[in-house]
């Protein structure tokens, strides 16, 4: 159950966030406690469970955090952008900015893993929200790339596909990602 936000609610939040992102980005999910995420965040096993009783509900707000800093940044930079951008370069700037957070990265794997072997319950949580974030990539498409015969749906998830593999590419070492091309390939499957 939610506690209703204020201030020092938020700020507690956040750093509960923080440390069980870090620590699960270090150990990986499944072996990230309450209690270690308790100690990490400097408060009682107590206080967490007053603002979280479940691991679930920690994972689920990182999941909308981390998914929602990817879509904050696009969009930001969306809202920034010329009209003499090309599609091309569009898409570069998406791959970029989604592969440049390193540590972003592994959590992103860590979440996805988590999804993936967790119960039903978790899994439809899951898979809701990373609907949710496709659906926003769609609207930053459809913005950024004004293109009215394209279809952004089918782009859009073409593009969480790619950025998924991608992001399991660089993490296994993977140096010869050719950006440049996929983002060029991303620009012509809409024409």
């Amino acid at each position: 159950m939610r506690k209703k936000d204020n201030g020092d609610t938020i700020d507690i939040r956040q750093k509960i966030l923080t440390a069980a992102s870090n620590l699960m980005m270090e150990k990986g999910v499944k072996e990230t406690s309450l209690k270690d995420i308790a100690n990490a965040a400097g408060i009682s096993k107590g206080t967490l469970y007053y603002y979280y009783s479940a691991k679930d509900d920690i994972i689920f707000d990182i999941t909308d955090r981390h998914l929602n800093n990817i879509t904050y940044e696009l969009a930001d930079w969306i809202s920034t952008i010329s009209d003499d951008v090309t599609p091309e370069q569009k898409y570069k700037v998406l791959i970029q900015t989604v592969l440049n957070a390193e540590t972003r990265d592994k959590l992103h794997l860590y979440l996805l893993s988590d999804a993936v072997l967790s119960d039903d319950t978790v899994k439809n949580r899951f898979k809701q929200r990373y609907e949710e974030w496709r659906n926003s990539l769609e609207i930053c498409m459809m913005i950024g790339l004004q293109d009215e015969s394209a279809d952004y749906g089918v782009l859009a998830c073409l593009t969480v596909a790619a950025l998924d593999g991608l992001i399991i590419q660089k993490l296994v070492g993977s140096d010869d990602i050719p950006i440049d091309a996929i983002a060029k390939l991303l620009s012509e499957l809409r024409e």
